[in-house]
């Protein structure tokens, strides 16, 4: 049975179609302070609230961004100790700490997995096209897991800003020639390994900031399209419109 776990924002969730869905991968990208990991820390006191006795959530940090305290903010002082404990965190160090972790999931009955960040310790450890294979080969992991075990996983990833190339097609001499060419001064942000994140990821939440002044920032869901945009707050009690 689908279970859906609220952003706490009810404009997200509309975008998501309710919010996080159990059975799916779903993908939070955005800059850095846009506010990833305050939604997967949303993520956890609102299921941790309502979740069985025996239901777990899996937390792996791969960035040291793992924040109990924070949490607890969230979830108020009176079930603060409750949903710390249901969450089992894992300190991800290695690649092959993140892939043995989430091994776990039907051990420990994780019906909520978030990794923050899912790219890291990949881009640290391998180079060039053996780190798009391994990537691709623990997020083909991380999919058939949370399909089996109906459970809600999250992942987070960076942005990267890239440069800008145009394609021209050079008729001259009766040959068709392909030419790259980057264009001068020209530049666009990107998900972080966008190809190989796409493959296995249910859905895809980009968030940006519109101004930190007034604490207002934008999520936009990519994959699949939505013309629509959500815009949410972050303050002391998380999540909000």
């Amino acid at each position: 049975m689908t279970a859906i776990i609220h952003t706490g924002s009810m404009s997200i969730d509309r975008l998501l179609g309710g919010g996080i869905r159990s059975g799916m991968v779903t993908d939070i990208f955005g800059q850095s302070g846009a506010g990833k990991s305050q939604l997967c820390f949303m993520l956890c006191a609102n299921y941790a609230k309502y979740s069985r006795q025996e239901d777990t959530i899996l937390f792996i940090d791969t960035v040291g961004t793992f924040r109990p305290e924070r949490i607890s903010e969230i979830a108020g002082t009176k079930k603060s100790n409750n949903i710390l404990n249901k969450i089992i965190f894992v300190r991800a160090l290695s690649t092959a700490d993140q892939i043995n972790a989430i091994k776990r999931i039907p051990d420990i009955n994780a019906r909520l997995t978030i990794i923050d960040t899912a790219t890291s310790l990949f881009s640290d450890e391998f180079t060039g096209v053996s780190r798009h294979m391994a990537l691709r080969k623990y997020l083909h992991r991380l999919s058939l897991a949370a399909i089996n075990f109906d459970c809600a996983t999250v992942i987070t990833n960076m942005i990267r800003t890239v440069p800008i190339r145009t394609t021209i097609i050079d008729q001259g001499g009766g040959h068709d020639i392909t030419i790259t060419k980057t264009i001068t001064n020209s530049f666009q942000q990107r998900e972080f390994m966008e190809t190989s994140v796409s493959i296995y990821t249910h859905m895809k939440l980009k968030l940006e900031v519109i101004s930190l002044e007034k604490s207002l920032f934008r999520a936009s869901l990519i994959q699949p399209l939505r013309k629509r945009h959500a815009l949410f707050t972050i303050t002391s009690k998380g999540i909000g419109d």
